[in-house]
């Protein structure tokens, strides 16, 4: 029983490793599309990537639910502790796939958190020029009728201007 359930987990783990694969691929498009401001490829990337999570997630509990009919824990420590109870073939062919998926997800957890941030960098300058454009902008400076230094510049609605 064991050898099928190893059997069904290391074709799990290699199941989440495409998809985490094809997610990373995404990852990287949408960076590039992030650069270039292409909000139609943005939008298409964003579509991909839902199906991709979702699948992710049910491969995950599919995971757990063979190491817990097998009597093990869910999460890392169940899935070490169900590895090292396997033959050391299996061991082997489970370590390499698990390996690959950590190095994988890694990927994804950090160009994820880039692109995240290129879009949290865009919000804030669109933030920033919809205030400057309506007149609302606190941190704007400038020279005084003196020359002296102040953040004391008559605000005026520059959509009102125009």
């Amino acid at each position: 029983m064991a050898t099928t359930s190893s059997h069904s987990l290391l074709s799990l783990l290699q199941a989440e490793h495409r998809v985490a694969s094809q997610l990373l691929d995404i990852l990287l498009s949408e960076r590039d599309a992030l650069r270039k401001s292409e909000s139609d490829t943005i939008t298409a990337m964003t579509a991909k990537k839902q199906p991709l999570t979702v699948q992710l997630e049910q491969l995950g509990r599919q995971r757990e639910a063979i190491l817990q009919s097998e009597g093990f824990s869910s999460g890392k420590d169940g899935l070490e502790a169900f590895i090292a109870n396997q033959d050391i073939t299996q061991q082997t062919q489970l370590n390499t796939v698990l390996e690959q998926l950590r190095i994988t997800a890694a990927a994804c957890r950090d160009n994820n958190q880039i692109n995240g941030g290129i879009v949290n960098v865009n919000r804030q300058y669109l933030h920033r020029a919809m205030s400057v454009l309506r007149g609302r902008d606190t941190n704007i400076t400038s020279y005084g009728p003196g020359g002296e230094y102040t953040s004391s510049v008559v605000r005026q609605p520059l959509l009102g201007r125009v």
